[in-house]
């Protein structure tokens, strides 16, 4: 009986020790928890606080915001230029002198319904146009538009650039083939071999500006140009260069891969809503990029005038480039895919390779004279 009261006694007893054993481990654990959240909180504050100018750089400028803002001004002058070529107008409803125009494009592509063909490979049509858009974006990281305002700089940062640009031809045979349309098949193989036929001339042509900057970083070349700017030295790579980039993009003469009177709008043909919107903004994307490669590769970069800041420097010549290719664009007449093959095989490789040769034979053997026979 004295053992049985024992028990009960020894059980009431263990009830509070439990619960004040619960109480403790519930307590601790969240102490734990918020230690942990609270350690978490300040290592990622002390990151964004150290890392708040790249944070900067890469969102608002010279980042996603500007590049975004910069697509848009391009459209509207693209389509103010082309107006004005072609005696007509332009965009000019929608805001002042049609600036709001890309915006209710933008609206009513967006909201349009999306429709899929029935043959295609829905996930990769789904997946595509945003990877294209993403692949066109990533070289801005590189471009310096002044000697403190980039996103990245690496040794190597010249050969990234065009391994990203690589991609963008198989991204667009993909697409032909994941539509499901012959229109689409054609125009991708017309982009793929537009591609391949003028980017071995385009890579040779950013060889020279390397060789005379001694370094394959982009930024390396840019500040190599403070004294004379490499369009001095190597104009022929210049123009060779300049035609690669235009048949690379794929437009006006080289518009082949999308040419509307024979195969609609090639590769892109069965897009529609957000998705044609991506591919479409992906091509005003890459003539930016290719302009900015053209300043930053020959044009001095971010060097200019002395009194302006280095940024506004390049802004001005990147615009200048920029008009001078719509212009070169909106001015010829289309070509036939054998025609760009031919041209870019023809003339462009040969041309590009012989200012090379003439470049690496004066650096070799006039080094005292280099700035002055480089040129071709």
């Amino acid at each position: 009986m004295q053992t049985w009261i024992d028990g009960i006694v020894d059980w009431l007893f263990g009830i509070p020790t439990w619960l004040h054993d619960v109480i403790s481990w519930w307590v601790r654990a969240i102490f734990w928890w918020l230690s942990s959240i609270w350690a978490i909180f300040v290592y990622v504050w002390s990151v964004v606080v150290y890392n708040i100018g790249f944070l900067f750089k890469a969102v608002i400028f010279p980042g996603l915001i500007f590049i975004v803002m910069g697509i848009i001004f391009a459209v509207w002058s693209t389509r103010k230029l082309w107006g004005r070529i072609q005696a007509r107008r332009g965009p000019f409803h929608i805001g002042k002198y049609g600036g709001l125009q890309l915006f209710a494009d933008a609206i009513k592509l967006i909201s349009k319904e999306t429709i899929i063909p029935e043959k295609a490979r829905r996930w990769m049509y789904r997946f595509l146009p945003s990877f294209l858009l993403i692949i066109v974006l990533l070289p801005f990281a590189f471009i310096p538009w002044d000697s403190s305002w980039f996103i990245a700089d690496l040794s190597v940062s010249l050969v990234l650039v065009f391994a990203f640009l690589t991609a963008v031809p198989v991204i667009a045979l993909l697409s032909g083939w994941i539509s499901g349309s012959k229109y689409s098949l054609i125009g991708g193989f017309r982009a793929a071999n537009n591609q391949f036929a003028c980017e071995i001339p385009m890579i040779i042509s950013s060889v020279g500006p390397a060789l005379l900057a001694g370094s394959l970083s982009v930024m390396g070349i840019a500040q190599a140009q403070a004294g004379i700017w490499y369009v001095v030295l190597l104009p022929v790579n210049m123009v060779t260069f300049l035609v690669a980039a235009i048949a690379s993009v794929g437009t006006f003469p080289f518009d082949a891969p999308v040419a509307d009177s024979e195969i609609i709008f090639g590769w892109r043909t069965e897009f529609s809503g957000i998705y044609f919107t991506m591919t479409y903004f992906a091509e005003f994307a890459e003539q930016l990029l290719y302009s900015a490669l053209l300043v930053t590769l020959f044009f001095g970069g971010f060097w200019g005038l002395p009194f302006i800041p280095a940024v506004v420097n390049f802004i001005i010549k990147f615009l200048v480039v920029f008009f001078f290719f719509v212009i070169v664009t909106s001015s010829f007449y289309r070509l036939r895919q054998d025609q760009i093959v031919r041209y870019c095989w023809k003339y462009l490789l040969p041309l590009s390779v012989l200012n090379v040769v003439v470049a690496l034979l004066a650096i070799a053997y006039f080094p005292g004279l280099a700035l002055l026979v480089i040129g071709g």
